[in-house]
């Protein structure tokens, strides 16, 4: 069976349609289009708290992984045995890990966003809920680390 030219040409003008969580575009939170009933907006908020716990912790580990690059690095100079060809791979990769460090702000940052739109969209619903005041404290911890990192968040 193969579809016809009427079909064909529905499917090719019509858009995709974007996705519940996300206006279609990449950072762009439009949850406040979706009604969440009492079970969903639990979901969604264990899920969005999750998520950015889970960023944070990767923050931590890749910050650990960085100091130890650097101690390698002083190792392997101070290493007679190295010459400088080793020093400077062991320098690519410390540049590499940094590198990393940006987007993974870039994130969190989105997913603090849209752990702030959950919260806020649930407040009226779940305020006094456990869920919604550990998702709460978590975006406030992503905030605070966003902030001494120098990352604004837009409100």
């Amino acid at each position: 069976f193969f579809p016809t030219a009427k079909r064909a040409a529905s499917r090719a003008a019509s858009p995709p349609r974007p996705s519940r969580a996300t206006g279609g575009q990449h950072g762009e939170v439009c949850l406040g289009e979706w009604p969440m009933a009492g079970a969903d907006a639990v979901k969604q908020l264990k899920i969005k708290t999750s998520a950015v716990s889970r960023l944070m912790k990767d923050r931590v580990a890749s910050d650990r992984e960085i100091e130890g690059q650097k101690e390698r690095i002083g190792k392997v100079r101070s290493d007679p045995e190295k010459d400088e060809h080793d020093v400077a791979k062991q320098e690519e990769v410390l540049a590499e890990m940094v590198a990393g460090r940006a987007d993974e702000l870039c994130r969190l940052k989105d997913f603090a966003l849209e752990l702030d739109s959950v919260v806020e969209l649930t407040k009226a619903d779940l305020g006094s809920s456990e869920e919604h005041a550990n998702a709460a404290d978590v975006f406030g911890q992503a905030a605070a680390i966003l902030k001494r990192e120098g990352v604004e968040l837009e409100d």
